[in-house]
């Protein structure tokens, strides 16, 4: 049995980019969707994988069998860097069923975003998304994880993480803390260490 109501796409679904840099700003693919059913389709709703990717099509507008129509997928590198995949979902026919498109590739970051994604200077080649970490309110036995993103500039602006973990032991003082635990970061085979400060109220 045919469904009612099916948009296939022609083409691909999902358009590789490749490489491009943050400046080269908003990147616009066309996608092209065809009512391979049996009944005309309406086209309600779109919707995105996030805020820097926008979609465009006529909603509302009726696909008749056998005719195409065309989506618009835009996607803003402003503030991305590392391996992108930003999809669009329009939503269409009396099942209100979807269909998703996609752009992937990878982003080089400028400059200026890389110094606010890691404001924090460890030497000439490493850089860290922050040396500070708020935990609220905290009891003995309890504990947190929180992540350090790592900067490696010498590296192709290479990109890691770090786990970092703080545990309230019995033997500690209660009331604000401000209690200060390294971070061994390895580049080149050398081991770097940075400090990290926990914030926290200790009851």
């Amino acid at each position: 049995m045919l469904l009612a109501d099916t948009l296939v796409h022609i083409g691909l679904a999902v358009l590789p980019l490749g490489t491009i840099n943050e400046s080269d700003g908003v990147q616009e693919r066309t996608f092209w969707l065809r009512n391979d059913g049996t009944e005309a389709v309406t086209l309600y709703q779109g919707y995105t994988s996030c805020g820097c990717t926008t979609i465009d099509f006529a909603k509302d507008s009726e696909i008749a069998v056998g005719d195409s129509t065309a989506v618009i997928l835009r996607f803003n590198p402003k503030g991305k860097g590392g391996e992108f995949y930003e999809s669009g979902t329009v939503v269409y026919g009396k099942a209100r069923k979807r269909v998703v498109m996609a752009m992937e590739g990878t982003c080089i970051t400028s400059e200026e975003t890389l110094l606010k994604q890691f404001p924090v200077y460890v030497d000439d080649y490493l850089r860290i998304s922050t040396n500070r970490f708020d935990l609220g309110i905290m009891r003995p036995g309890e504990r947190k994880e929180r992540n350090v993103a790592i900067l490696h500039k010498d590296e192709g602006n290479r990109q890691e993480y770090i786990t970092v973990a703080f545990e309230v032991t019995a033997d500690m003082e209660k009331g604000l803390q401000h209690i200060t635990r390294p971070i061994i970061i390895k580049r080149k085979g050398k081991d770097v260490r940075c400090d990290i400060v926990f914030d926290v109220m200790i009851k």
